[in-house]
């Protein structure tokens, strides 16, 4: 049995995560490549790994499909990702309080 390599992993787990993003936002190939403006057979090409994924392309159907790159081609959350706007979220959700001091410099 032939080893998979690194690529096809990538390419197995955007597969995976294209699909089960586009099921659950109520997309078809169809209505994602005219949204995204990504051509269909280019997106047909990612699911079943025969084409290149262009990173400009990713940008673009990640952003329709509202995840992160990272999270399009790994099938999980950005480790990177800043979490400033779920910490904002919190703040005016009354669930933190935050506490704001001058601090007087010498010169």
């Amino acid at each position: 049995m032939k080893a998979a390599n690194s690529n096809e992993v990538a390419q197995f787990r955007l597969a995976g995560v294209l699909t089960q993003t586009m099921q659950s936002r109520g997309l078809t190939l169809t209505k994602l490549a005219q949204k995204s403006g990504v051509p269909k057979p280019t997106l047909h090409g990612w699911m079943t790994g025969r084409r290149a994924m262009d990173p400009d392309q990713l940008r673009k159907v990640a952003s329709v499909l509202r995840i992160s790159i990272y999270e399009l081609m790994f099938g999980g959350p950005d480790p990177y990702h800043s979490r400033a706007g779920e910490s904002l979220k919190e703040i005016f959700a009354g669930d933190v309080r935050v506490t704001i001091h001058q601090i007087n410099r010498r010169d």
